[in-house]
Order: C-alpha cells, then structure tokens, then sequence
C-alpha cells in the first residue's frame, strides 16, 4: 500500500524525501556540491518519508507483525524528534507496514532483555502529548499491546473496520507501558476504559468506532490513504492556532504536573515489582505457544472442585391456565 501511494504522489509531483533500510547509525552521504543536505540516516527497523509537509514514519518489523524492539524503539525516537525539529514538517503519520499496525513489545526481547529496558527505550513515546504538532495513525490488522497504545497517543487515528485493537498484553501480565490507560480514559471515558483495560479483549475497527477511538472508519487496505487524504486538510491551516487549541485540549486532560497525577504514578510504581514477577511468567506462557492469536482459552489448567462436579437437579413447574383449573374436579 505505502508503494502504491508514493507512485500516486509522485505523478502529482509532491517533493518525496526517503529515508530506507540499513544499518542503525549510518548516515548516507550526499555531494555537497548538489547542495543536499546530508541527513538521511539509514535505520533498520522503520521507514521514514516526507511528502511535502507530511512526515510518515512506517514500521517495517513485517515477520513479527511490526512488534518494538529496543533498536526499533530508540529509531522511532529519533525519528519522531527530528519530525519536531524539521520546521518543514507539519503533520506526522504513524504506519505499520505489510497489514499490521503494530503488535506491541516484541515477546522475546521483552524475556531476554526485561520489560523495564523496553519502557525505557519507548519513554518518548510516552510524552502527552506525542509531539506538539497534529499526528495521526493509520490503523490496520491488529494494534495490540504497546501497539495499542501507539494508536492512542496519536491525536488522530484513521481505523480499518477489520482492524483489531485491545490491550492483549493482559494475558501475560504486562501493563500498560506507554501512558494507555490515562489516554484510552481521556479518550471514551472510565467505564468503556476499564472493560478493554481489566478484560483485555478485542474489539474490531467498527467497535473502535462505536466507541469514538476513529476519528474515520474506513475499507480493509484504505486506512493509510485516508489518513494521508486527513494530513493533506490539516497541513492547510494556520498551525499555530491549531496547535494552541490542541494542547489546550490534550492538558486540560492530560496534565502532567497535577498533584493527582503524581499520586497515581505513585501507586502505579508500587504495583511494578510484583508485575514484572507476573511478567516473567507470562512471557515464558507466551514462547511455549499459550494464548498467541489474541486467544484466551487454555491460558491455566485447573482442576474443578468436587462442589463444582455435582450433577444439579432440573425441576420443571407447569403453570395451568386458569381454564384448566375450573374444569378440573374439585376434591
């Protein structure tokens, strides 16, 4: 799809910067002469592209269904500050590349490395808001886990109806690590948050939409061309007023200094020794094969009590219409 669009892009001659797949921390050099700068680096794990004023970063992890590894979290990092620095750029798009959005933590790395180097690595990503400048994220295939929660720090999301969303890092016990509890709730309110964050279930891209986390619902295979179509609009506007009135809207409830805020960081620390306890177990749950494919089933073996194996007694009572009961004799 991201091929597909910068060929449409192209024919209507869009300035198009790549920056591609290599190694981590080279830099492509470019002949001074030309009068190109020389700040291409080349990354690994994402893909970065300027169309014009849009900046789209694309998470190119296709085999694990774009889940965050350190490296892939510390690219984005960079990536995502340099879009702040860039006074060219006005819009930022989030995409996952090959039909997921992004899956989350990468299991194994979370096992061989801990989940507290992964939070780390992702701290940026837990800015409120993103970045001062409007962001989008395209959403399609499964946005899970952190993958979730990426979508969530966006201001806008543009969802595939057939996308699945939902916080499925529940089964293995890790919480939320990117700030997705206070967003989601910011997003729909305590009641709806608290049925995706304590049951960890799936919802589609339509109840997505029910629920008021799409800004546009749209096809399966659309949803990076729709949010392009929505940056395209944005980039049109004065920006300054726009982002006056979006970080107005964002700390009125995201505020980071309040008193009840730090209260709640508070507790939520208090929590981590025994969750990351929890988080180990998960994780071994997860490679030994339990509870992939967003399934919940067969997640613990446990024998049922004698009280829970008795046979209950089925009783049936005949009502008698009223008809019935006068014609019958009277004893």
């Amino acid at each position: 799809m991201r091929f597909l669009f910068r060929k449409l892009i192209s024919q209507r001659l869009l300035p198009i910067a790549r920056f591609s797949t290599a190694n981590a921390n080279e830099v492509k050099n470019v002949d001074d002469d030309k009068g190109v700068e020389n700040s291409d680096q080349i990354r690994k794990n994402i893909v970065v592209e300027k169309y014009g004023a849009i900046t789209t970063i694309n998470i190119d992890r296709q085999k694990t269904r774009n889940s965050l590894n350190e490296a892939t979290l510390r690219e984005m990092t960079t990536a995502i500050d340099d879009f702040d620095a860039d006074t060219e750029a006005k819009v930022l798009l989030i995409n996952g590349e090959g039909g997921s959005f992004c899956s989350g933590f990468d299991i194994d790395e979370l096992g061989e490395k801990g989940w507290m180097c992964l939070q780390d690595a992702g701290s940026r990503l837990c800015r409120r808001p993103l970045c001062e400048k409007p962001t989008i994220a395209a959403v399609a295939g499964y946005a899970v886990g952190e993958g979730f929660e990426l979508a969530l720090a966006c201001d806008l999301r543009v969802i595939e109806d057939t996308a699945m969303l939902g916080c499925l890092g529940r089964r293995f016990g890790s919480p939320q690590s990117l700030a997705g509890s206070r967003r989601l709730t910011s997003l729909i309110g305590l009641s709806q948050a608290l049925d995706l964050l304590i049951t960890g279930r799936l919802i589609s891209g339509k109840e997505a939409h029910a629920k008021g986390l799409a800004t546009k619902l749209t096809a399966t295979g659309t949803a990076l061309g729709e949010a392009v179509k929505l940056a395209k609009s944005l980039i049109k506007f004065p920006q300054s007023a726009l982002i006056m009135d979006k970080l107005a809207a964002i700390n009125s409830q995201l505020d980071e200094n309040s008193d009840e805020r730090m209260r709640d960081e508070a507790l939520w620390f208090s929590y981590e020794t025994q969750a990351l306890e929890d988080l180990k177990e998960g994780v071994k749950k997860f490679q030994a094969g339990i509870g992939k494919h967003g399934k919940f089933y067969k997640l613990t073996q446990v024998t049922l009590k004698d009280w829970e194996l008795e046979d209950s007694i089925e009783e049936t009572i005949v009502i008698e219409d009223e008809e019935d009961s006068k014609a019958k004799p009277k004893s």
